[in-house]
């Protein structure tokens, strides 16, 4: 395999975007999908695994001053990829996607739309703004799972899995926030940790992940979810009780990318509960 489709592949963060097709897939047979609208919930996963995609180089894109600094190692800052390509990536992409999504519904089609929308401005703009462009991510990674509901027509079950995206993705955004605080502070960025020091950092995303342990738990008493759920999101709230212990030992970049890592898995796990729950 070529250096450069290397780099493209790089560029696009394939184990990310997998997790984007396979919480959809997930999200729209939690919802209730029968087996005939596998084609649905296939175009949907691939519809925003794409949009994704696009997302990613976008970010790219607008962060290539910041990376240089943060993670010298990416496509854009070592040269591995021009700016041109990655608007190129991001416009064929989100394209793809949104058409993919128009298929399927004028539901799945506004989503992507807002997906595709928020990206490209918390790239531009909002993601140099305090919190306004954690609570995007959060947002837009939780409306997956709503997406996922929309294609197979019930959305209201897609609706406590959302949150609990929302609320592990912007615990994570905020912890990235401090792993990159040296680059972005540089960059300008006007981040949390930048504007107002890495202790109010640490608290929101304490009391965002104890929030989501919280809400994990009110889901079986509210009985959302039964006793098998229960036993395997116990497991999990122990790995994020850990991480939101964790992040108070040490703010080393190369600490806090291990813990996000864990955040990461714990959407897995997450999954998991919800599946046999």
């Amino acid at each position: 395999m070529s250096s450069k489709i290397t780099a493209y592949i790089r560029l696009i963060r394939p184990f990310n975007v997998l997790i984007v097709f396979l919480t959809i897939l997930a999200a729209a047979i939690l919802a209730g999908g029968e087996f005939s609208q596998w084609w649905r919930v296939l175009l949907a996963s691939l519809s925003g695994a794409l949009i994704a995609s696009g997302g990613y180089a976008i970010n790219d894109y607008f962060d290539v001053e910041i990376d240089a600094i943060n993670r010298p190692e990416r496509p854009l800052p070592s040269g591995a990829i021009t700016k041109a390509e990655a608007w190129w990536v991001w416009r064929l992409s989100s394209s793809a996607g949104v058409i993919i999504s128009a298929f399927l519904g004028p539901g799945t089609l506004g989503i992507a739309l807002f997906w595709v929308l928020s990206l490209y401005f918390y790239g531009k703009r909002f993601k140099q703004t305090v919190l306004v462009g954690n609570f995007i991510v959060g947002i837009a990674t939780g409306l997956a799972f709503v997406f996922g509901g929309v294609v197979v027509g019930h959305v209201e079950r897609s609706l406590w899995p959302a949150l609990f995206a929302f609320l592990v993705n912007l615990a994570r955004e905020i912890v990235k926030d401090v792993e990159d605080r040296e680059g972005d502070a540089r960059g300008n960025a006007r981040t949390l940790p930048v504007v107002y020091g890495v202790r109010p950092a640490l608290v929101l995303a304490t009391l965002t992940i104890m929030a989501l342990i919280g809400a994990t738990l009110a889901a079986y008493q509210l009985g959302v979810y039964n006793q098998r759920y229960l036993m395997v999101v116990a497991a999990v709230d122990v790995v994020l009780f850990g991480v939101a212990m964790s992040i108070w030992k040490s703010t080393a970049p190369s600490h806090l990318r291990r813990l996000n890592t864990l955040l990461k898995v714990s959407m897995l796990g997450g999954l998991v509960a919800i599946s046999i729950g």
